[in-house]
């Protein structure tokens, strides 16, 4: 999870359970180079992408993990509501898209469309 949210990452460590995965949050530094090096050195197989805490360079960094990363489940949560940013960063090939404020139990049905994504993804 990429964020720096204080809910967003309550909601992710609550969570960390349903899913039965290992929870990794960056919040050190919004810098593109730095977000990529810790996605490529972690590998993860799902991504949360926060872009109130990336913008301006949130497509362009799911660009460039997409060019390593074809395969990787990408959530990208946001609170702009603009048609532009949606058209933006769908075509990027993102698996879902959630405009924030959210409830913990629609991020819990989020972590779970995740499970099932990846598990779809293997075959």
């Amino acid at each position: 999870m990429i964020t720096n949210d204080p809910v967003l990452t309550k909601m992710g460590t609550s969570s960390q359970n349903i899913s039965g995965e290992q929870l990794i949050i960056y919040n050190s530094d919004p810098n593109p180079l730095n977000v990529v090096s810790f996605v490529y050195e972690n590998n993860p197989s799902s991504l949360i992408i926060d872009d109130d805490y990336l913008k301006p360079n949130s497509a362009q960094i799911i660009e460039t993990i997409r060019k390593v990363h074809k395969n990787l489940v990408i959530v990208f949560t946001t609170s702009d509501h603009s048609l532009k940013l949606g058209k933006e960063v769908s075509q990027l090939g993102i698996h879902y898209y959630a405009i924030k404020p959210f409830d913990t139990k629609e991020f819990d049905d989020l972590i779970n469309s995740i499970s099932k994504a990846k598990t779809k993804l293997t075959y």
